[in-house]
């Protein structure tokens, strides 16, 4: 659609008459203009929802205003009139001279079960993406749309991963892509990459050209739970900029989803005829009640305007039984029309006549569900028979899968189009083959129920069974989208076996997507269907499938009890299938639980267990796995002596076999008991291998994780300069990936590294940032870390009293949650005492720490353990209390015998001398040192 200017007419050569001719002055945007509704030949104006359709316009034009997010929900049960509200919206949109950027997307009850099949409507409408494209090709579009807004910001190979990982995520096979060969056993990385890319798309495609966004989802009531996830995420990060995100449904989405007007999910529902204040409601839901009698008496008029003459009766039928609904009208005109009660289409085609005799034998039913009986039982029998297969299909189908069920059905679709039972849905591209890839839908769903109900249950076990089996034929990007429809179908044509399989096939596509709902719906599904058949060795397969997928999902969730019924049931299978891989798998799992709850006997044990049976069955990388899980649940129970060789092995191994994960696993293992040794270049070390892995496998999160792990090895080490370099490379990729949580952890690192940079006033900055965050992203337990450094940025600045309920904040959070973090909070609040001059409040903070005895030190997990028991030494100290000295003799030999450990004479004095707690540690031992060699002095010249 074009914006043009009438020119004056030309005269052309060979034509008698002047020619009208237009400039085009610009392209309109593009808005997907719903069909509209009504009885053929007749154009009806709407009626009665003038003021619902100027507080739509009027929410599209604050956009220009307010610069923010408008989030409005139109709620209506069928019939009632939300496509027709939307037809207006969008034709009126469409005249508008303003610049904006559209994105519309519908919902359907088959897309209902995909993880984010809402989304990928969205995305395939907004770039053009047709059913009949290959994989390669969908992805190209998709990879073609999204470059030009991610390329300046984040760089082409960044900007094509973007545009991979949303593909994988919707559905668009991309396996194959090198941005995800090396994290496809990371669903959870997966998704969140790729739900960010898929937000930052909107934000970006917005910022692009400064233009406001409309985002026009329909019968959200069919959406499926993933994709309505990602809508709540959209509102918040898109809260600061200009989008309209108007959604119609059905008031049965409220069913599961409670809250989808509430003001913590940032939509308000209003009704219009209480509150008149709805023009300053941002976000709103419009409710649309039944026409009233007034509204009625208007439609009908205007459906009945072709008789010269009305009867009262007529009119009186029409408003009285359809109780304000408007597709009730329209269909009950039509069924008079189809049983020639009105007759259409005579001498003069715009004059109707009313047929008296057959009028008075024409039974009316009560019902809508009656009115469209009517109209199926007066169709021709090919027509009938054409829109029965269609309704086997579902509300809305393929005229290439209607042509599977019978070649001859598409010839019949013109003329249902005529009658206004089918909708014709215009492609999404201008593909070469659109001919084969033309979609229609029902007029409306409560038609689809009540055609299909007319299927004969055998016609329909058969009509079911084919349309399966053509089906599971397909290829193409919507192949793996399309797999719990064929466990549908398969499972209403009586084919339990085949409809377990791809029900096993969407539940690992669903997990894989880490749409935790769907898998466990599709596994319970083929489970059901798998209980009352043979236990052939090929369904025993099957069902394994089904339970490893479900145990895996329940891991995630961390859902224990579950969990272990369903690797109790998998080691049964296991058995009776007398193989040792799946044994080993089996033991490997039972082992992944126990290092969840810290049951490091059990663990190891589990472990064992798996490495044996993995070895028999030659399954190498459960046995490194299994290795490895027995060196971690060595470590904990502090036998490192035979921890360290043992995941060495794993990783030599791992790395001559090719196993990347699983090195990339074994590394991380190292750094971790390094850690508890205190050796600082064993982590850097490490943590800078894992980092060449991840890189080299693309794994983005792991990258972003060992540059920080890197960066904060650096700080430890007292080598500023350094730590800030890699925390700052890790915060850029962790926000180009979207992974909030890691994002806090690293800036609570870099607001350290500041505040011992000197740099307290940027140490502040980043610190209230790290705990915003925290507090958007509801993580918890890394906001307690981020309040206490908070605290310390705050206490260098002198604001004692702002620290002190930083480190109030911190301490709370991190009791309730039991992190070690409690006692750098503690601490810290006992410093705030101290600087006040409060040397017996300070020591009150401190209580839960002197039990411990300076020989066990501050407790293990702590942010700052030496600075910890310095405070317990200057607290004491300055209480003249006796254990001051134990506290900082402990404290420096800790510090000294991580000096130790670094070879480096560089390195080591930078973390004596960079560190200021460090500093702080040696003087005063020295002095404490010096003080007490004088007294010894002292005490012998006496004697």
């Amino acid at each position: 659609m074009f914006e043009v200017q009438a020119q004056s007419p030309l005269q052309v050569k060979g034509v008698a008459e002047p020619m009208a001719t237009y400039l085009v002055q610009r392209a309109l945007p593009r808005v997907a203009l719903a069909a509209s509704r009504g009885v053929a030949g007749v154009p009806t104006r709407m009626i009665g929802r003038d003021a619902e359709l100027q507080r739509l316009q009027h929410a599209f034009l604050q956009l220009f205003s307010t610069r923010s997010l408008l989030a409005v929900t139109v709620v209506g049960e069928a019939g009632v009139g939300k496509s027709r509200l939307l037809h207006e919206f969008q034709a009126w949109l469409a005249s508008r001279p303003e610049r904006f950027q559209a994105f519309f997307g519908r919902a359907t009850p088959q897309t209902q079960g995909q993880p984010f099949g809402l989304l990928r409507d969205v995305l395939a409408w907004r770039f053009d993406i047709a059913d009949g494209d290959s994989v390669d090709a969908a992805r190209g579009k998709l990879e073609q749309g999204m470059l030009p807004l991610f390329l300046h910001d984040d760089g082409a190979d960044f900007a094509q991963a973007h545009a991979h990982l949303l593909a994988h995520l919707i559905g668009i096979d991309s396996r194959g892509s090198r941005h995800l060969r090396g994290i496809l056993d990371d669903p959870l990385q997966i998704r969140s990459r790729a739900l960010h890319a898929a937000a930052q798309l909107f934000r970006r495609t917005g910022a692009a050209d400064g233009s406001p966004l409309v985002l026009q989802p329909e019968d959200l009531h069919w959406a499926d739970n993933d994709s309505l996830d990602f809508l709540h995420q959209l509102a918040a990060v898109h809260r600061d900029q200009p989008l309209l995100m108007l959604a119609f449904t059905r008031g049965t989405l409220f069913e599961r989803r409670p809250d989808w007007c509430s003001t913590e999910s940032r939509l308000q529902r209003v009704d219009q005829h209480v509150d008149q204040r709805v023009n300053q409601c941002v976000n709103q839901c419009v409710d649309l009640a039944p026409l009233d009698p007034a509204g009625s008496r208007q439609l009908a008029d205007q459906l009945l305007v072709r008789l010269a003459d009305v009867p009262p009766t007529l009119r009186e039928l029409l408003t009285t039984g359809a109780e304000g609904n408007p597709f009730y009208m329209e269909e009950l005109v039509k069924m008079l029309i189809d049983q020639g009660a009105i007759r259409t289409g005579g001498a003069a085609p715009d004059a109707w006549q009313l047929d008296p005799a057959r009028m008075q034998a024409t039974e009316v039913p009560a019902t809508l569900t009656g009115v469209l009986q009517a109209r199926l039982d007066g169709l021709p029998a090919a027509e009938r028979l054409s829109l029965q297969e269609a309704s086997v299909i579902g509300p809305v189908f393929r005229e290439r899968a209607l042509a599977a069920l019978d070649e001859h059905a598409p010839r019949t679709l013109p003329a249902l189009v005529q009658r206004a039972l089918a909708v014709p849905r215009a492609p999404t591209s201008g593909a070469a083959d659109e001919d084969t890839l033309r979609e229609y839908a029902f007029k409306l769903h409560i038609l689809h129920q009540v055609t299909y109900a007319t299927v004969l249950k055998r016609s329909r076990r058969l009509l079911h069974g084919r349309l399966a089996n053509w089906l599971a034929q397909q290829t193409g990007h919507r192949a793996e989208q399309q797999l719990g429809v064929t466990a549908g179908h398969f499972e209403q044509a009586g084919d339990d076996a085949r409809a377990a399989e791809f029900h096993a096939l969407a539940a690992a596509h669903a997990r894989s997507r880490f749409a935790h709902e769907a898998a466990l719906h599709h596994v319970q599904s083929g489970l059901a269907l798998l209980a009352g058949t043979p236990a052939t060795a090929d369904l025993l397969a099957l069902r394994w499938r089904l339970l490893d997928t479900r145990e895996r999902t329940l891991n995630v969730q961390g859902e224990r009890t579950g969990q272990l019924a369903d690797i109790l049931a998998l080691d049964l299978l296991a058995d009776a299938l007398d193989d040792d891989a799946r044994r080993a798998h089996v033991a490997y799992r039972r082992g992944i639980v126990a290092l969840r709850t810290a049951d490091w006997p059990a663990c190891e044990h589990a472990g064992r267990r798996a490495m044996a049976l993995a070895e028999q069955a030659g399954a190498d990388e459960v046995r490194l796995l299994a290795m490895r899980l027995v060196s971690l649940a060595l470590a904990k129970r502090g036998d490192l002596g035979a921890a360290q060789p043992l995941v060495h092995s794993a990783l030599q191994q791992a790395r001559g076999k090719g196993l990347r994960a699983v090195e990339s696993l074994c590394l991380n293992a190292l750094a971790v008991m390094a850690s508890m040794q205190s050796d600082a270049i064993g982590v850097l070390d490490y943590a800078t291998q894992d980092l060449a892995v991840n890189r080299e496998t693309g794994n983005r999160r792991g990258e972003a994780i060992s540059l920080s792990t890197v960066g904060c090895g650096w700080m430890d080490l007292g080598e500023h300069a350094r730590a800030a370099h890699e925390l700052e490379a890790s915060l850029r990729l962790l926000r180009a990936n979207g992974d909030t949580v890691i994002e806090v952890a690293t800036l609570s690192c870099l607001s350290t590294v500041a505040g011992r940079q000197g740099d307290t006033a940027q140490a502040l900055v980043l610190a209230q940032t790290a705990v915003d965050t925290a507090a958007a992203v509801r993580a918890h337990d890394q906001q307690a870390i981020a309040l206490s450094k908070l605290g310390h940025a705050y206490f260098g600045l002198g604001q004692l009293d702002a620290a002190a309920q930083a480190y109030q904040q911190s301490h709370q959070l991190a009791q309730r949650l039991q992190e070690p973090v409690q006692f750098d909070a503690l601490a810290g609040q006992a410093c705030v005492e101290l600087a006040q001059g409060q040397p017996g409040r300070a020591l009150q903070h401190l209580e839960g720490l002197l039990p411990r005895g300076a020989d066990q030190g501050a407790p293990e997990g702590t942010e700052e353990p030496r600075r910890i028991e310095l405070t317990v030494h200057q607290v004491l100290r300055a209480l003249g209390d006796p254990r001051a000295g134990a506290w900082l003799e402990h404290a420096h030999a800790r510090l000294q015998a991580t000096a130790a450990n670094i070879h480096d004479p560089v390195l080591r004095q930078g973390l004596l001398e960079h560190i200021p707690a460090h500093r702080q540690i040696q003087t005063a031992w020295a002095e404490w040192r010096g003080s007490k060699n004088s007294s010894q002095d002292a005490d012998r010249s006496r004697q």
